[in-house]
């Protein structure tokens, strides 16, 4: 098993009580990021994950995600932000993400006009894998 800088098996590490994992979320929202690629999916979901911006970012090559927990009305939510690539060579992989996901945020970019235009192009792959 590997080992953590401290010397201890990689997640066997003990956790302070300022650390102890959150409890498990009353409800969990799978949601689907889509828009061209440089849009600004990336950084939107870093800066509102993580709390910081990171210009410079490398292209998503197919999807990654991110877990952020909310509260609402004194639940706690878990959701599950998929970040996709915008490349048309990843819109088939994109799509088979729409099938279960709760909702689908379409992103463009302002200053990019074709990035506006596809957006119809993006309601219409989401329609039709729902």
């Amino acid at each position: 098993m590997p080992a953590s800088p401290r010397g201890q098996p990689v997640g066997k590490e003990d956790l302070s009580k300022e650390e102890a994992p959150p409890s498990s979320p009353d409800r969990l929202f799978k949601i689907v990021l889509v828009g061209n690629s440089a849009v600004g999916k990336t950084s939107f979901l870093r800066r509102f994950c993580e709390e910081r911006f990171a210009p410079g970012l490398a292209a998503t090559v197919g999807i990654d995600y991110r877990v952020k927990m909310v509260s609402v009305d004194d639940s706690s939510v878990a959701l599950q932000l998929w970040d996709t690539a915008g490349q048309e060579r990843y819109r088939c992989i994109t799509q088979q993400f729409f099938r279960k996901a709760d909702g689908v945020i379409v992103m463009y970019d302002v200053t990019a006009r074709q990035s506006f235009l596809s957006v119809r192009q993006w309601l219409s792959s989401v329609e039709v894998s729902w």
